[in-house]
């Protein structure tokens, strides 16, 4: 066995089988996620808007700010109208919004090698956490509310638990391939092919159990581009712990870390979902 094989044999002999424990925090959790959806208003805003700033406090916390820290009350700050507008201004702010948040995501990114700024950091940092988790994950309000809205949220959710958890299953049973070794070991290309298979299959049964518009294909195609994404959000959150040295978000949930582990996969999916549907649907 190589010393980099050995190494990751350790590593994993230490890890506790936890998977009972996702099976039981799931079990919990997913009768609530249920029931808040499907009685909408005013739960699901208050939900979102709880959700979504938990959130953001552990993207502060994984990057170094802490409570006090100016980026985080940046951030804060800008959850409120992030979510007001989700409710009240969506049709005229989402565009506008959109464009703001890819000139700071490049905003953001030429930072890096940059000599640090005690005034510009805290302002990049605290509204790029705004905008990737609180922005995004307003989108369930916006979808929830339209035209069977309920019953596309619930295509959403399982779409994207169907593509983790046959990525999880098929990656156990029979991967080989990594797929960014560097950034998650454990991540195979057959798991990917077998989350991509599952949200299709599954994307496909609950379209037609609930009898959602739109022809079986578009909505194949959009179940693929789901998986895609949940898995390059699951992928991104995976390289940013990795680079501040942190196994888990948090500790919120017992057997999946903290809120980012489970929305990672979720946080760009219900803008694709909410797009297609009000683009090409209607």
């Amino acid at each position: 066995m190589t010393e980099e094989g050995q190494v990751e044999g350790e590593r994993n002999s230490k890890r506790p089988p936890n998977l009972l424990l996702r099976v039981l925090t799931a079990a919990a959790g997913l009768p609530i996620l249920f029931a808040v959806v499907w009685i909408g208003d005013p739960l699901v805003p208050v939900a979102v808007a709880i959700i979504a700033v938990a959130a953001a406090l552990e993207f502060y916390f994984l990057v170094g700010m802490r409570w006090r820290s100016p980026g985080t009350l940046i951030g804060l700050a800008l959850a409120a109208p992030l979510l007001v507008e989700a409710v009240l201004f969506s049709e005229i702010m989402q565009p506008v919004i959109a464009i703001s948040l890819a000139a700071l995501c490049l905003a953001v990114l030429s930072l890096k090698g940059a000599r640090p700024s005690r005034f510009v950091d805290p302002i990049m940092w605290g509204g790029f956490g705004a905008y990737l988790i609180i922005w995004p994950l307003a989108h369930i309000i916006l979808l929830r509310d339209l035209s069977q809205g309920r019953d596309w949220v619930f295509y959403t959710f399982i779409a994207v638990f169907a593509a983790d958890a046959g990525a999880y299953f098929v990656g156990k049973a029979v991967g080989q391939h990594k797929l960014a070794p560097r950034i998650s070991p454990n991540k195979t290309m057959e798991g990917a092919g077998g989350g991509i298979a599952a949200a299709v299959i599954l994307g496909a049964l609950s379209h037609y159990v609930m009898d959602l518009p739109g022809a079986l294909a578009p909505i194949a195609a959009l179940s693929t581009v789901i998986a895609l994404v949940s898995m390059a959000g699951d992928l991104a959150e995976s390289y940013l712990k990795r680079r501040v040295g942190a196994k888990e978000s948090g500790k919120l949930l017992p057997g999946h870390g903290g809120l980012l582990d489970r929305l990672d996969s979720v946080v760009f999916t219900v803008p694709l979902v909410y797009y297609y549907v009000t683009w090409l649907t209607n």
